[in-house]
């Protein structure tokens, strides 16, 4: 009996020595916030812009004498993607030129293209304010751009967010 007894003790102190795995928890303490809602581009068209012709979710387009604005929302991140929607264009075949103020990044180009029509110019400013792209682009044949650089230059400069 004492034998039986002096087992079973042992067996129950060896069945309480077995380890238990013990498992770190991970809290995502930065968890990623949610994108806010895209904001409406401001601008002050030139006196000549009829009303918007084309309107679609992420932009719209008008006509001019003689050009042609549009403005567009992308998502962020990727800025050469986004020139390269907008222009045909890699980042690396513009010149860029950036500015910077408050939270907003200002990045603005300029390129040629041809069309059935002819050589066309183009211009563009792109705001960034870390979630979306806001683009707005000018586009007129090559012969008629020089005389247009200052409506272009007030309606590039009037680009508000709001």
């Amino acid at each position: 009996m004492k034998k039986i007894c002096c087992l079973l003790a042992l067996v129950l102190l060896l069945t309480g020595c077995a380890g238990v795995p013990t498992f770190e928890g991970v809290q995502d303490v930065y968890a990623p916030e949610a994108a806010p809602e895209p904001k409406k581009i401001g601008l002050t068209l030139p006196e000549d812009a009829a009303s918007q012709v084309l309107a679609g979710s992420s932009g719209v387009l008008y006509f001019c004498d003689g050009y042609e604005i549009t403005a567009e929302t992308f998502a962020s991140g990727d800025l050469n993607a986004t020139i390269q929607s907008i222009s045909g264009y890699d980042r690396e075949e513009l010149t860029l030129l950036e500015t910077a103020s408050d939270s907003i990044k200002r990045y603005e180009c300029v390129w040629t293209s041809v069309s059935g029509e002819g050589e066309r110019v183009s211009r563009a400013v792109i705001l960034d304010d870390g979630y979306y792209h806001y683009c707005v682009c000018v586009f007129a044949d090559a012969e008629d751009s020089g005389a247009l650089q200052g409506s272009w230059q007030a309606l590039l400069g009037s680009i508000v967010l709001r």
